[in-house]
């Protein structure tokens, strides 16, 4: 009888060290769970925390982001109506801006400084690959681009995770000359190639174009996944490269 009531308590005794084992091996589990599910929701650019912000740029916070970024060394042309639209210009699912401006006075080395912290490109000037050809010849090496006092200019600020361009760390930006044209809007680039030969010789079918007017011709600049570059519209008569206004 006391065997076998010292066998019942000894199974007694494995049964609540078992639970209580059990519970403590859980416990850990579901707070790790839990932790990297709060780090996810406050993680910058997370979109289960946050949304992606497409709302229409408002000039306000368009003439805070310019300055921001390009430090008083250009100024908006306001005078001219709304020159500013956003879009989602290199594909990446995060609102970007494009912006005509001009130099401000006395601030072309800072503009043109090697050490800007903006790219300067001329899209009517960028050499694509042909489609057509399965070898490619080397480029001509590009001329650097400098920019001129009176230059129309097109600011391009690529946004930074839901916020897109309107998030201080929104840093890669561009100003391109030859590219401050009229009749700026947003177009997605399916809509804007119209056809599968330009879908397949542009390949970037997944982002925004900047359609307008530059020099006269109907056209857009798109990304082509390391600079913009200007395709003009099939309905235009020429198709030549023109000279920088």
């Amino acid at each position: 009888m006391v065997r076998s009531k010292t066998i019942g308590v000894l199974f007694c005794f494995l049964l609540v060290a078992e639970s209580v084992l059990f519970c403590a091996c859980r416990k850990p589990g579901r707070g790790a769970r839990e932790t990297t599910t709060a780090s996810q929701e406050k993680r910058p650019g997370s979109t289960t925390a946050e949304q992606p912000n497409f709302s229409p740029p408002e000039p306000a916070e368009v003439r805070e982001a310019v300055t921001r970024v390009y430090q008083n060394v250009v100024t908006l042309e306001e005078n001219r109506g709304t020159g500013f639209i956003g879009g989602d210009f290199n594909g990446d699912g995060s609102q970007d801006i494009a912006v005509v401006v001009k130099p401000a006075a006395g601030m072309l080395s800072k503009i043109n400084s090697e050490f800007a912290n903006w790219i300067i490109g001329n899209p009517r000037k960028v050499v694509l690959p042909d489609p057509k050809r399965k070898v490619q010849p080397l480029p001509p090496k590009p001329e650097p681009v400098t920019i001129k006092q009176g230059d129309r200019l097109l600011a391009v600020i690529h946004g930074h995770g839901p916020s897109g361009w309107r998030n201080p760390k929104a840093k890669q930006t561009y100003l391109l000359t030859g590219a401050g044209g009229t009749d700026l809007r947003s177009q997605p680039m399916k809509e804007a190639l119209g056809s599968p030969e330009r879908i397949e010789k542009l390949r970037w079918a997944g982002s925004d174009v900047i359609r307008q007017r530059l020099a006269g011709e109907p056209g857009f600049l798109y990304w082509t996944g390391a600079k913009y570059a200007w395709y003009v519209s099939p309905r235009t008569a020429s198709a030549k490269t023109h000279p920088d206004k």
